[in-house]
């Protein structure tokens, strides 16, 4: 036993010094394939660089590539970026173009889309099929990470021949229709009319009419139907009805298809002309659908016997799915408190200020409050805080004074001086040179006058620290104050008035030139969706030449708006006739809405937030 343990000894040495001391493996090829294969990508790029030192090219640089492939597989594209190979001159086409196309995808993983497009931009088009699909893939991807929807089409058509099956084709037609309207909703600007080449125009063109139809899909056939007639051999015609006006159609139905929708109008009775251009605004929305589409309508007199309270049950029990109406705030107020069993509502009014009904209660109403809160928030963001405001001597005038100082002064903003003049008189000079500090000019001169006992040359000065004047009211006096405004000096100030002041009719206008207002598309868009809406239902409102009413386009929109509120998918806001319409937190309808000025007694459109 003595003579063996020099041998043990020796055996127990080797045995502590193998587990102590790691196994040196040489880089190999066949070892960097394997921890690849084992999602050791770090461990592989590391092998890989090894390997590419140790090599000279053309084999160094193929190792050298490896490395960026597996650093890119372990999300680690700084390592990758490190790891690109310097090519010799002249380079080898193909590494070239290998460098090239790897270099786009790590500036993509790094987080620089433009790099990546400039990379791609310069690299010029290989020949062998493979390659060439590799290589308009990536330039698609870095277009549309880079935000330029043109050279996202032209890739996706170059890759278009690549394509196996007409499945794949369509296929290839979808994902770029679904990537323009991505690049839309990240705010990139679509813009058929900046390209000169017919079949990128017409894609920009078909993205901008999903989109449209993805927010008011009564409209989806007819702007399809356009876009087909512009574009007659483009190849998105292959999936305008699969992707854009079938889809659009049936989601606009779902909760209502065969269900009956209620209308609830005071038809008879004093409000019944108001509630006729309602009613027939709301029919002519579902008339846009097919036929078979079309959930059932039925209506129901609120000034008949029994009141809201009546026409509410009987729409029950008749099995309404979704109630509209009734008209005006009162009746509002009284459907709510009648509909115990909690059916849908969407009221065609505002409730109270904190008064809410069920969490299926929706309102919408052409609020003067919210225009006076849009004036507040365009001013606000021009750098307008300072206001004089007008409005009558009534209930709407102390509201829309309210909801105008509320949201001025949540902005940073003040009212410096709220004026009320009585909307029967025919001028309102007291008010006006009021707030303008007039009188105060004029006592000045005269007192400097007694001072000194001459005759001064004299021209009163409004205050000067006023930034605008809001001036809410009804055409008649809004005709008048803006003429009283110049003659008090104060017609270089902007002036905001809500759409109450605006007819559309150029001669009756030419007295408030300058006045900046927000209102309907309805009233102010000349093309487009929402112009041919206008002209397709004209004769369903009046004779040509007469002016399309409001409440004709208020009751379309809540025809839209039935359908929407039923589909949990809906994407707003809805493009609506009367502005684009968005449930807040207490489910009112919001309408963001046109901007103009009027010019020579007609509207002229002005962009959200530019300055005039």
């Amino acid at each position: 036993m003595k003579q063996m343990q020099p041998a043990l000894l020796l055996i127990g040495l080797l045995l502590v010094a193998c587990s102590t001391t790691p196994v040196v493996v040489p880089p190999s090829i066949d070892r960097a394939a394997q921890l690849a294969s084992r999602g050791d990508h770090a461990a592989a790029a590391t092998m890989y660089s090894q390997l590419a030192a140790a090599n000279p090219p053309p084999a160094g640089i193929e190792l050298a590539f490896s490395a960026v492939r597996e650093w890119l597989a372990a999300q680690q594209p700084d390592a990758a970026l490190a790891a690109l190979p310097a090519l010799p001159a002249p380079p080898d086409a193909a590494q070239a173009l290998e460098r090239g196309l790897l270099e786009i995808q790590v500036q993509l993983a790094r987080s620089q889309p433009a790099e990546a497009w400039r990379i791609a931009a310069a690299l010029p088009e290989p020949k062998p099929p493979l390659d060439a699909t590799r290589y308009h893939t990536l330039r698609q991807r870095a277009a549309l990470a880079a935000g330029r929807p043109a050279d996202l089409i032209k890739a996706s058509m170059a890759l278009e021949p690549t394509a196996r099956d007409d499945a794949q084709r369509l296929q290839l037609r979808r994902a770029l229709l679904t990537q323009l309207q991505q690049l839309a909703a990240r705010g990139v600007k679509l813009d058929p009319q900046s390209v000169r080449e017919v079949p990128v125009r017409g894609w920009l063109d078909l993205a901008l009419v999903g989109i449209a139809a993805s927010r008011s899909p009564l409209t989806a056939n007819r702007e399809t139907a356009a876009w087909q007639k512009r574009y007659p051999g483009h190849p998105g015609n292959s999936i305008v009805t699969t992707d854009i006006t079938t889809p659009q159609a049936t989601a606009s139905l779902n909760g209502l298809s065969g269900l009956p929708v209620a209308l609830l109008l005071p038809l008879s009775g004093r409000n019944a002309a108001a509630a006729t251009q309602v009613r027939d605004g709301f029919q002519t929305a579902l008339a846009q659908l097919p036929e078979a589409q079309r959930p059932a309508l039925r209506l129901y007199d609120t000034a008949a016997a029994g009141g809201v309270a009546a026409a509410l049950a009987n729409a029950q029990n008749e099995g309404a799915a979704l109630i509209v109406g009734p008209l005006t705030r009162d009746e509002a107020i009284a459907a709510v408190a009648a509909n115990a069993r909690g059916t849908p509502l969407l009221l065609l009014n505002n409730l109270p200020a904190g008064q809410q009904g069920s969490a299926a209660t929706y309102q919408f109403s052409l609020s003067p409050e919210d225009e006076a809160r849009q004036i507040a928030r365009r001013a606000l963001s021009l750098g307008e805080k300072r206001a004089i405001v007008l409005t009558p001597v009534s209930d709407w005038g102390t509201r829309v004074a309210d909801a105008f100082r509320a949201e001025l002064t949540a902005g940073g903003g003040s009212v410096l001086v709220q004026a009320s003049y009585d909307p029967a008189q025919s001028e309102f000079t007291s008010q006006i040179t009021a707030a303008l500090r007039i009188d105060e000019s004029r006592a000045r001169h005269k007192r400097v006058q007694e001072i000194t006992g001459g005759k001064l040359l004299f021209e009163p000065r409004r205050r000067a620290d006023v930034d605008f004047v809001f001036a809410a009211g009804q055409p008649i006096a809004i005709r008048q104050i803006r003429p009283q405004l110049r003659f008090f000096y104060a017609g270089d100030l902007p002036t905001y008035m809500t759409s109450d002041g605006y007819e559309p009719d150029p001669g009756a206008n030419r007295d408030i030139d300058g006045m900046i207002f927000p209102d309907m598309p309805w009233l102010l868009q000349d093309s487009g969706a929402v112009a041919d809406t206008r002209a397709v239902t004209q004769p369903l409102w009046g004779p040509a030449g007469t002016l399309p009413p409001r409440l004709f386009a208020f009751g379309f929109d809540a025809g839209q708006l039935a359908l929407a509120l039923r589909d949990p998918r809906w994407q707003w806001p809805l493009a609506g006739v009367t502005g684009r319409l968005t449930p807040d937190a207490d489910r009112r309808l919001r309408r963001d809405l046109d901007w103009a000025q009027i010019h020579n007694g007609k509207p002229q459109a002005l962009s959200p937030t530019a300055a005039r």
